[in-house]
């Protein structure tokens, strides 16, 4: 089984969506991937936010028991791929002391996944559709 790590941010959007599709997507194609998120600043036991629970939601994504995680408390070599929104957020791993190799940027176009934090529920909906799109391709990866 491979471990996989997704991190952004508030640990409230982005990073719990992608970990809800993730878990969603390897179920669905019996791939045997456990998958977890966090965040880089953090108010530790957020939920995540309604909208993201709700754009989850219409796909069969259940993120609604998610409650936010600091990067910092976790192992990061117990993760066999760790993947982050931006570039930013892949350089603030490093500086942790996070191995380089194995942090990837989930892509875009735009390199990276646009925060939909304060957006209305159509700005979720298409977040979750982007990281649909590049979930898909990072756990064929694996």
């Amino acid at each position: 089984m491979k471990n996989v790590l997704f991190v952004c941010t508030g640990n409230t959007c982005r990073s719990p969506m992608a970990q809800g599709i993730c878990e969603k997507l390897c179920f669905d194609r019996r791939i045997p991937v456990r998958a977890d998120s966090a965040g880089l600043s953090v108010k530790a036991g957020e939920p995540a936010t309604q909208n993201a629970v709700i754009a989850c939601r219409e796909i069969g994504a259940d993120i609604a028991r998610h409650r936010a995680k600091d990067v910092r408390d976790l192992d990061l070599t117990l993760y066999d791929a760790v993947y982050t929104m931006s570039d930013r957020h892949k350089h603030a791993l490093i500086a942790l002391g996070a191995n380089p190799y194995k942090i990837w940027v989930l892509a875009t176009e735009d390199g990276g996944i646009p925060d939909p934090y304060g957006g209305d529920l159509q700005t979720y909906r298409d977040c979750r559709d982007v990281l649909v799109e590049a979930v898909k391709i990072s756990i064929e990866e694996l």
